[in-house]
């Protein structure tokens, strides 16, 4: 399988798109597989990690919450990537309290059993492996999006 990150997608050019959807010329979705679902089949994910606990979705359910945020992805990326990338679009929507959307639980199970094929391990590990790679990675989101970065930020003297 090949996988890369922040593909850039094609230009737009005179295709009808819905108003919803990301219009830019240099739109880009964070990761690009091909074979994932299917041999030699495209497929573009597009990851958001938003916080369940936020006073703006107090009165809403976690899977009204997990729905919405799924919509709002396909809205902006989907109708562009099937009809104009001729790929298939996964959003991988997770909270900050370590859930995930019901189509971002498939392509996990979907990655684990792929993995524990190649690598020969259970699909218990796979999994395992898996979720601790995420949890670091949105921990380390949440931190920075709390803190910022560490990097030394170089001013250029005026």
């Amino acid at each position: 399988a090949v996988v890369s990150t922040q593909s850039t997608g094609l230009p737009v050019g005179d295709f009808p798109l819905p108003h919803t959807a990301n219009h830019a010329p240099d739109a880009r979705m964070d990761l690009y597989c091909m074979g994932l679902w299917g041999p030699l089949q495209k497929s573009y994910l597009d990851v958001r990690i938003f916080q369940p606990g936020a006073p703006s979705y107090r009165s809403k359910s976690i899977g009204n919450l997990y729905s919405e945020q799924v919509a709002q992805k396909k809205r902006a990326y989907g109708k562009r990537i099937i009809e104009i990338e001729r790929g298939t679009f996964s959003p991988v929507v997770l909270s900050t309290s370590g859930g995930v959307a019901p189509e971002c639980d498939r392509l996990l199970r979907t990655l684990a059993a792929k993995i524990a094929s190649k690598h020969g391990n259970s699909y218990r590990e796979a999994m395992e492996f898996i979720r601790l790679r995420l949890r670091f990675a949105v921990l380390r989101v949440c931190l920075i999006s709390l803190r910022g970065t560490r990097r030394k930020v170089h001013h250029t003297p005026v």
